[in-house]
């Protein structure tokens, strides 16, 4: 989940974040998938919602038009080679198979004329016939000629021919009975006008709005506030802050306030009040916590807790996490053993935004670790994009200076193995082989110092952090 902070600061740090991530999870074994549905309305229905069912710009709320489930979309494998495979791909709407047909979007039926015409332009008159585009199956049709043909045909390419070579079969398919064309009833008189539901903007506007959880109506407040701080004409400012009325007053004068607007005071549409439970991503955690191909930073220095290090990635990896070593410096550091560790990067070289979690274990490390700037602002700035935090044994006093938050709470007892969830910020100060074992499956409310950690990334963030007004206590 990216808000437009840690979005700004990603997209400078590391541009191909998304692309690296997706590929780094199909790669571990963790595979991408969705829900494939669909959503079905009657031609009866078509005129019965108080929006266009054709307006592009318009969502089928789900408690209107149920979703039915089709099958599942999982992505198994990355390409061989990018250019041919990825560059080169070329999908076209007006590709159906026989017997799929077309409705009346405005927005399809564009497409299905212009898309044609841009692969053309794109990859020449056969792009059908590179190796990604073309069907798995044999194809018989009357292709001939153009720039960069592929196939070598024999025989006629038209129809009749003397030769009664390569009939066509469409027509025979239809008349058994293998294909069915939909007959559309077509009535009522064509204009070229827009209906007045195509003239509603707002409804859907205030029902998004509406769903969000407060730390979503707030992310979409900092977003706005952040792009209109920006401009120098405050003429549009004030158009904007006018046009926000029509979706929610609070969230106009919220925004008025940020960016030294006229305060608006009177909605310019009444808000229906309606809500989707379908709209709030909060709707989408998974069934089963999970931390598949989530990246985790361990922070380490000199002198790092061995056992308790070796512990956790062992944890991380057996739920198929993506444990990443971080060290004061790439050349090898050592534990507390003695022996030496290649850390993967060191904290100059990355940051906190390109993980989903961090973890510092114990150890004489924490006194050098606590001596850079660079280290405490991982802390805070992890912290401060409501990820979840872990630490144990020495690592505990490390995270309290660099948070040093009224109602934040901390691990005390050094000689319990007690695990304080507080704000998503696990902390232990020991990990024992109980704990250990309680590590072994993720739940809420387990015992296990990893087992709780584990939980919280499985929630991706800790909004209540934002909610609280902790966030706004912390530099980051």
């Amino acid at each position: 989940m990216l808000i437009v902070y840690l979005a700004l600061k990603i997209s400078g740090q590391d541009p191909d974040f998304h692309r690296k991530d997706l590929e780094a999870a199909i790669k571990s074994g963790a595979f991408p998938k969705w829900n494939f549905s669909i959503q079905v309305i009657p031609d009866a229905n078509e005129h019965d919602f108080e929006f266009d069912i054709l307006d592009a710009t318009k969502l089928w709320p789900e408690e209107l038009v149920p979703k039915i489930s089709i099958g599942e979309i999982v992505l198994n494998r990355v390409v061989d080679e990018y250019f041919t495979e990825t560059e080169q791909v070329a999908f076209c709407t007006a590709h159906v198979i026989p017997g799929v047909g077309f409705s009346d979007d405005p927005l399809l039926q564009g497409r299905n004329f212009s898309y044609f015409d841009t692969q053309i332009t794109r990859l020449g008159p056969n792009w059908q016939e590179l190796p990604i585009n073309r069907p798995v199956c044999p194809v018989m049709n009357f292709h001939r000629d153009g720039a960069m043909r592929h196939k070598i045909s024999k025989g006629p390419n038209y129809w009749p021919n003397r030769f009664e070579a390569v009939p066509p079969v469409g027509e025979t398919f239809k008349s058994q009975g293998h294909v069915t064309e939909y007959p559309q009833r077509m009535h009522g008189v064509k204009r070229r006008v827009r209906t007045a539901k195509f003239q509603e903007h707002f409804s859907q506007a205030q029902l998004f709005y509406n769903s969000l959880c407060p730390h979503e109506k707030q992310h979409v407040i900092d977003a706005l506030s952040f792009e209109l701080n920006k401009l120098e004409e405050m003429d549009i400012v004030e158009k904007m802050i006018e046009r926000f009325t029509n979706i929610d007053l609070d969230m106009a004068q919220k925004i008025a306030m940020n960016v030294g607007g006229t305060m608006p005071s009177a909605a310019g549409k009444a808000n229906h009040g309606k809500k989707s439970a379908f709209l709030s991503q909060e709707a989408y955690k998974p069934s089963e916590p999970t931390i598949k191909s989530r990246k985790i930073a361990i922070l380490v220095g000199d002198g790092f807790d061995a056992v308790g290090y070796e512990a956790m990635k062992g944890a991380l990896l057996a739920h198929s996490a993506v444990p990443v070593t971080i060290g004061t410096r790439r050349s090898r550091v050592k534990n507390s053993l003695g022996k030496d560790v290649q850390p993967d990067l060191h904290f100059e070289g990355d940051r906190s935004t390109g993980y989903d979690a961090i973890l510092i274990p114990g150890g004489a490390h924490v006194q050098s670790l606590a001596k850079s700037g660079r280290v405490i602002h991982w802390i805070r700035e992890a912290f401060g994009h409501c990820k979840t935090i872990g630490a144990f044994g020495e690592g505990v006093d490390l995270v309290k200076a660099a948070l040093p938050l009224t109602g934040l709470k901390f691990a005390e007892d050094g000689s319990s193995d007690a695990v304080v969830r507080s704000y998503a910020v696990v902390t232990a100060r020991s990990y024992s082989t109980e704990s250990a074992k309680a590590d072994l499956s993720i739940q809420d409310g387990n015992t296990g110092f990893m087992s709780n950690f584990a939980f919280y990334v499985s929630q991706h963030r800790c909004w209540a952090r934002e909610t609280d007004g902790l966030v706004s206590q912390v530099a980051f």
